[in-house]
Formats: C-alpha cells, sequence, structure tokens
C-alpha cells in the first residue's frame, strides 16, 4: 500500500496535496514541506497542543472538522481514503485534496498543525493485515479522533458500500492508540444497527457479519464490525460520540471552490445557504417506529457538523452518558435560518437543553394524549396493566415476533406507572433489553422509551424502535378512547369559541339616499325683526286663480 505525508505550509496561492504519491508511508521529515523559519518559536506550543486524527473521504465534512481542528491549535493528521477508478491517475480530481490560502494562514496564525496521508479503497480492501497496520503506524497516538463517511457516494468505481467498508478499516486501525473523544459522523438513517445487540451477537456467534466483512478485507485479517461507531476501538463508552445530520448542504469554506455569493457579484447579491442558515438545532436522536427524531428530511450543513466534530474532538464540547451504559452519546444537528455566526456558548448552550431532555427521559416519548380528565389515575392504570396490555400483547402482531426481542409482560411500578418489559433469549438466559413506560396523569398518558438490564449491556435507552414498539403506540390511542367509553377518563369539553358580532359594512360613497337626508328646522322670527326677516314678502295675502270683479 502507498502512502504519503505532508505538512502545510503558508503558501501564496491555492495549495494542491496529491495524499496519494508512489512513496512508502514515512514520517521522515525529509518528506515533508516545511513550515517557515518565522514558526519555529511555536512548536512548543505545538507539541502541548492537542493531536487529532481525521479519517474521511476528500472534502465535505471531514475537510471541515480538520481545518477546524487545527485553527483550535490542534496537530491534526488528516488520512484521506478515495476511490479513484482504475482509470484514473494520482492527480485525479477524486484523490487530490485543495485548500484555499487563507485556511492555511489561519492555521498558521492558531499555532496548528495539518499534515496529510492516504491510501484507495482498493489498497485498504485487496491488501492484507501489514497493509492496513500501517494506518495505525503513521496515525500514531492521539487525544482525538474524527470519523464520517460524507462522499462515499462520489468514488469513481460506484460502489459506495466497498467505499465504507475501507473508511471502517482505516477508522478501526486508527482508532488502536486514541486516548480521548471519539467521534463518529453519520446521516440519519446510516449504521443504524443497535450496537448493544451487535456486540452481544458478536460475543455469541464469534464475530457474525463482522466476519464475513473482515473476510472480504483481506483474508485472515482482523474482523472489521459493520458499523462506524463500532470501528472505534475504546473501553470507554463516555469518549464516544455519535454526530447524526440530516440532508448535507454547503462546502468547506478551506476549499478554493467556496463563495459566499451566487453567481458571483451582482447588484442584488444572493447569499449562499452556508450564510443564511447559520443557526444551529440539536437534538437528542431517537427513533419510534419510522419517524426519526432527527428526520433526513432536516437540512444540515456541512460548516456546523464538521465543527461540531471538532468541539467534540477537542474538548471544547462534551456530552455526558449514565456510567452503566455501554451505548455512545448520540445527537442530531440541524440547521435553520440565521445569519449570526454560532459561538462555543451557544454550542454549550444547546447541548444543556439536550442532557435536560435526557436527563429527564423527555428525549424518549412515544406518545402523549393530554386531552382527557382523569380523576382516579390508579384505577386507569390498573386497567392498562391487567386488561389493556395482556390483551394487545396476545395479538399476532405481537406474539409472531420470533427475532430479537418482544414485549412479554406489563407490571405496576409506581404510583399512575406501568412497564412494559421487553426480554430476548441471550445464551439461553432470559434479558431484559428495553421497557415502555406508562405514565397515567391528571391530563392523560404518556409512554416513554426505557433502558434493559444495565448488567447485560443494556442499560442505555435504545436509539432503535424495540420490537412490536409501533404496535403498541398505535394501540394507545385507541385504548384513550376506550379508557373514555369506560368511565375511566373523561373528555375535555372544548370551549366554543364565541361568535363576534357582525358589523355593518361601511358605505363605500359619503353619498345618501334622500329619505335618510335630516332636513334642518327653520329657526324661530324673533320678535324684532320685520317681515322680510320673517319670511314673508308681502305685508297682506295675495289671493291667487280668483276673478276679478
Amino acid at each position: 500500500m502507498k502512502y504519503h505525508s505532508f505538512c502545510f505550509a503558508v503558501l501564496s496561492s491555492a495549495t494542491t496535496i496529491n495524499a496519494f504519491a508512489p512513496t512508502s508511508l514515512s514520517r521522515n521529515p525529509n518528506n515533508a514541506v516545511q513550515r517557515p523559519a518565522s514558526s519555529s518559536a511555536s512548536r512548543t506550543v505545538l507539541d502541548m497542543s492537542s493531536s487529532i486524527v481525521v479519517v474521511s473521504p476528500p472534502g465535505g465534512v471531514g475537510e471541515v472538522a480538520a481545518v477546524k481542528a487545527a485553527c483550535l491549535g490542534s496537530s491534526v493528521r488528516w488520512f484521506v481514503v478515495s476511490d479513484p477508478g482504475e482509470d484514473d491517475n494520482s492527480s485525479s480530481g477524486s484523490s487530490v485534496v485543495s485548500l484555499a490560502p487563507q485556511a492555511l494562514r489561519d492555521i498558521a496564525d492558531a499555532s496548528g498543525s495539518l499534515e496529510l496521508a492516504g491510501a484507495t479503497v482498493k489498497d485498504l480492501t485487496k491488501g492484507g493485515e501489514s497493509e492496513r497496520s500501517a494506518v495505525s503506524r503513521w496515525c500514531g497516538s492521539a487525544d482525538g479522533l474524527i470519523c464520517t463517511y460524507d462522499g462515499a457516494d462520489e468514488g469513481s468505481n460506484g460502489d459506495p458500500k466497498g467505499f465504507r467498508a475501507a473508511l471502517r478499516a482505516a477508522t478501526m486501525e486508527a482508532s488502536k492508540a486514541v486516548a480521548g473523544p471519539q467521534v463518529a459522523v453519520l446521516a440519519a438513517e446510516e449504521d443504524l444497527e443497535d450496537n448493544n445487540a451487535e456486540n452481544s451477537s458478536n460475543d455469541a456467534e464469534g464475530g457474525g457479519i463482522s466476519n464475513l466483512v473482515g473476510s472480504i478485507l483481506g483474508g485472515g485479517s482482523a474482523s472489521v464490525p459493520s458499523t462506524l461507531p463500532g470501528c472505534i476501538s475504546t473501553a470507554k463508552s463516555e469518549d464516544i460520540c455519535v454526530v447524526r445530520h440530516g440532508e448535507l448542504f454547503g462546502i468547506p469554506e478551506s476549499s478554493p471552490e467556496f463563495s459566499p455569493l451566487i453567481g458571483g457579484p451582482r447588484v442584488e447579491p444572493a447569499i449562499t445557504e452556508e450564510y443564511t442558515m447559520r443557526t444551529v438545532r440539536v437534538d437528542p436522536f431517537i427513533v419510534s417506529g419510522n419517524v426519526m427524531g432527527s428526520s433526513s428530511q432536516l437540512k444540515s450543513c456541512r460548516h456546523s457538523v464538521g465543527e461540531s466534530a471538532a468541539l467534540f474532538a477537542t474538548k471544547n464540547l462534551s456530552i455526558s452518558t449514565s456510567s452503566d451504559s455501554r451505548s455512545p452519546a448520540v445527537i442530531s444537528i440541524s440547521s435553520q435560518s440565521g445569519t449570526d455566526k454560532w459561538t462555543l456558548e451557544q454550542w454549550k448552550e444547546e447541548l444543556e437543553r439536550v442532557q435536560e431532555l435526557v436527563d429527564s427521559g423527555k428525549a424518549s416519548t412515544l406518545f402523549s394524549s393530554q386531552d382527557m380528565i382523569v380523576e382516579d389515575t390508579e384505577r386507569l392504570a390498573d386497567w392498562l396493566a391487567s386488561k389493556w396490555a395482556p390483551a394487545v400483547m396476545k395479538t399476532y402482531d405481537i406474539a409472531a415476533i420470533r427475532i430479537g426481542g418482544r414485549p412479554v409482560s406489563a407490571m405496576r411500578s409506581g404510583e399512575g406507572r406501568v412497564d412494559i418489559t421487553w426480554q430476548e433469549l441471550v445464551d439461553f438466559n432470559s434479558v431484559t433489553v428495553g421497557k415502555m413506560i406508562l405514565q397515567v396523569n391528571e391530563d392523560g398518558i404518556t409512554a416513554t422509551r426505557g433502558p434493559g438490564d444495565a448488567s447485560k449491556g443494556y442499560g442505555a435507552i435504545s436509539t432503535l424502535p424495540l420490537n412490536g414498539e409501533d404496535v403498541l403506540v398505535r394501540r394507545l390511542a385507541e385504548a384513550a378512547s376506550q379508557a373514555i367509553d369506560k368511565g375511566l377518563a373523561k373528555k375535555v369539553r372544548r370551549k366554543k369559541a364565541a361568535k363576534a358580532a357582525v358589523e355593518a359594512p361601511k358605505p363605500v360613497s359619503s353619498l345618501q339616499s334622500a329619505g335618510t337626508v335630516e332636513a334642518k328646522p327653520t329657526p324661530p322670527a324673533e320678535p324684532s325683526a320685520g317681515p322680510r326677516q320673517a319670511g314673508a314678502r308681502r305685508s297682506t295675502p295675495r289671493s291667487r286663480g280668483s276673478k276679478k270683479q
């Protein structure tokens, strides 16, 4: 396998790096482009800074994360995996990384550094163990890791599955010597397999799918997990963070092709979405049935996603997980309208809000009916536990589940609370893999997803729907109606909106008909007024129409 390493220097023009030159992997300074002598004073600072490894395809979120981490003062080693195709050469567009000179100046001003090496998909998938181990030797020890699939669908060979397999192999090798945060950036629908179930099945079956993937990647080499988070080699779950995103848009600011204006300068300039959708929303990632908490219909800017990954890897941001959990923290990021640049304080405020939702259990809410009046909550909870839940679990949709866990029992566990337990047969032992918690309040019923047996590795709330969970959620809506029919609850009467008095339309014209015109009264005659002022023109009346005599 062929690698080459580089150290970027500040240049006056756009820098193009062919990361896949035909040289052997080496960290000899003679193979690198040296920094100017003026930056020698900052070498002591670089040695004390954090070391970050980035594994990704060229460009995209990987480039944003690598440049952002370097601009934070970290020493970044970016391992680029490309798929140039059979007919492409090493200088083709799919195997070239180009950075704008302003990005290099920003890295130098922050006393950071950026080093680059890479390999093709063919080298990683067709090579043996010795070739893949060269990745870990080049990456060395590091304080953080960032890996992503963004760009795997743009390979020249048209094999995104093979591209992703190569990225997982490189991630597994690079993470062996990482002692610190490790961030996996994935789309909302990518690698949704349950890590707990995967780990337990691999232990029971000697690897399962992982061994199959490992055999494809090179004979008797170590098995490669089928998910990107599963490739991270660490014993501490609190060091793993999965950042989910929606539909990505935008190109990195460090790219020479980036421009904030659409179509160049105009009389009425049009600003790109990278600058008009800077506001970030962070949410807990949860999947309920066929609906995702971070839906793939949402849009996410590559700038925000890459920046968040860099902040997590450099320990500027963190989100804690429960100590009895073996699953990583999973969040989703979406972009919204806003032109102000997102600050570190705003990132921390969003994560504090997410942490409160996770701690309170509101992040895993599956059903909520707040249009009822429940006078006796204990009576309704008893009916749900003894009548409704057993009847639903006997239906064909639930009883026909033969693979994985399924709901087996419902019991009262607190005031107005009912726990429906999911169990799975693991090594001929029944293990609780999850729960659905029904809470009856005075205003309705709420259903949330709960954790399983922490001692068996199911202490975290699953981000995937449990088997048959969607059936119970649909039946809960029917249960609310049945409770009203049985007299266990009352329906909230909606207040009728008061009808506003209809005012007569005002006339368009100021003219009025003759019948509506009020005649002005004749003023009374004053005593001192003469006959002419009183209105009489003659002193004596004159007979009209009579004949003269």
